[in-house]
């Protein structure tokens, strides 16, 4: 276990079965800031998803590992990373296809007719 720093402990970080390592972290709150508008349990998803999307974000994990540890649809996750500023691959594709299409249409040379006689 890591010591506590900030209110944050790491209890523990060990490998599982697949490739992904299961981590623990145990977070201090005090329980009057949780009532039935705001259970404890929806902050644990919150801090959760933040995470993930923070590791897509650091480029430490790939968009189909992200929708399936938050076991989420495609659509679901692309909203998800909309909302904390990542750019989904399709739009990133996207963005380079307009690119190309834009760069490659100002080299090519403009067919006119010739002037009549």
């Amino acid at each position: 276990m890591v010591p506590s720093r900030n209110g944050i402990r790491v209890l523990g970080c060990a490998p599982e079965r697949s490739s992904l390592t299961t981590m623990r972290i145990e977070i201090e709150i005090p329980p009057d800031v949780f009532d039935d508008q705001f259970p404890a349990d929806a902050l644990a998803t919150r801090v959760r998803e933040f995470a993930v999307m923070e590791l897509l974000r650091v480029k430490r994990l790939h968009e189909h590992e992200a929708q399936r540890l938050l076991s989420v649809e495609r659509w679901e996750l692309v909203k998800m990373m909309e909302r904390a500023g990542i750019t989904p691959a399709e739009k990133v594709f996207e963005q380079i296809r307009d690119e190309l299409s834009q760069a490659i249409a100002r080299h090519q040379p403009v067919h006119t007719k010739e002037p009549p006689k």
